[in-house]
């Protein structure tokens, strides 16, 4: 049996792997910037991100692992090279643990900041429904290797890739909306703030439409080719771009403007603004470090005098 064209086969997941690789070695210089630079952050958060990380790594692992099955070990049998195997599950199970955890971490952060009930709820549903079709393709690959089955993940795929583009893109909207709103609050701010504030809603919306672009253009690729492997190497991608948004460029500014009231916008992990609140007196000038609570409560923290 001769071999089928590879090009679409083993050169997509190939190339796939390649540019995982860059996206990987980012997220691996994010995560060492984070731990270096923000050892005072919660434990949970700490957490959040090694497990991130963790997962992420598995995924890569994989993914390396099907390409060196596909390309090496495998490479003369057609029958192989036709069906797919464990490495595409695993990917599709990481994939969906990562998207996961990373959409609930911000829908989670959305929720502290503003308390709507009906817009959390939405996007969580967004979020457990593409979990469940990401989940149910692994599955599904699991049991119906076969190229000529994959009329079968059609569903699960489409309803995976489909909600998570939207819930990315929802929960972009809904912060941008939230930042936009707190811009007059802080226009009497200096203007590093506002622009700090500018950076946040660019990564925002960075994020939001390049994990949405990436699930829209597998989906894209699935539909028109099945039997191939084109949607695989793009979606190599995804789970990397994702992992990227909770680590990556966390900067914090404080400023004392002279109103003696400042606040900190933390970049990438979009953490609780934090306001510094200057007391003056004849006796006494005392900065007091809050973190602000979404309903308008403060929580001191630290009080230097």
């Amino acid at each position: 049996m001769s071999l089928p064209a590879l090009d679409t086969i083993t050169g997509t997941i190939l190339i796939g792997t390649w540019a995982g690789s860059f996206l990987y070695m980012a997220e691996l210089i994010q995560a060492r910037y984070y731990f270096r630079h923000f050892k005072q952050d919660d434990w949970k958060l700490k957490t959040f991100v090694s497990v991130a990380l963790l997962v992420d790594t598995v995924s890569t692992v994989g993914d390396y692992a099907c390409v060196y099955l596909y390309t090496i070990t495998h490479a003369g049998d057609p029958v192989y090279l036709a069906d797919e195997h464990w490495p595409i599950s695993l990917y599709l199970f990481t994939t969906a643990v990562i998207a996961v955890l990373v959409q609930s971490f911000l829908v989670i952060r959305y929720w502290w900041f503003t308390r709507n009930i009906l817009v959390t709820l939405l996007n969580s549903f967004l979020i457990v429904v593409s979990f469940g079709g990401s989940f149910a393709c692994g599955v599904m690959v699991t049991m119906f290797p076969a190229s000529n089955e994959r009329e079968k993940v059609k569903i699960p795929t489409t309803i995976w890739l489909a909600t998570e583009a939207v819930a990315d893109l929802s929960i972009a909207v809904v912060l941008l909306w939230q930042l936009r709103k707190a811009r007059p609050t802080l226009m009497q701010t200096r203007s590093t703030l506002n622009t700090a504030l500018d950076r946040l809603v660019a990564l925002t919306i960075q994020t939001g439409t390049a994990t949405a672009t990436l699930a829209v253009a597998t989906l894209i690729a699935f539909l028109l080719k099945e039997e191939s492997n084109v949607a695989g190497g793009i979606g190599y991608m995804l789970g990397h771009v994702s992992r990227i948004s909770t680590s990556g460029g966390r900067a914090g500014l404080r400023l004392w403007p002279g109103g003696g009231v400042s606040c900190a916008v933390s970049l990438g992990t979009l953490a609780f603004p934090t306001s510094i609140v200057t007391d003056n007196s004849a006796s006494s000038h005392c900065h007091h470090t809050v973190d602000m609570d979404p309903q308008g409560g403060r929580d001191i923290r630290e009080q230097s005098c």
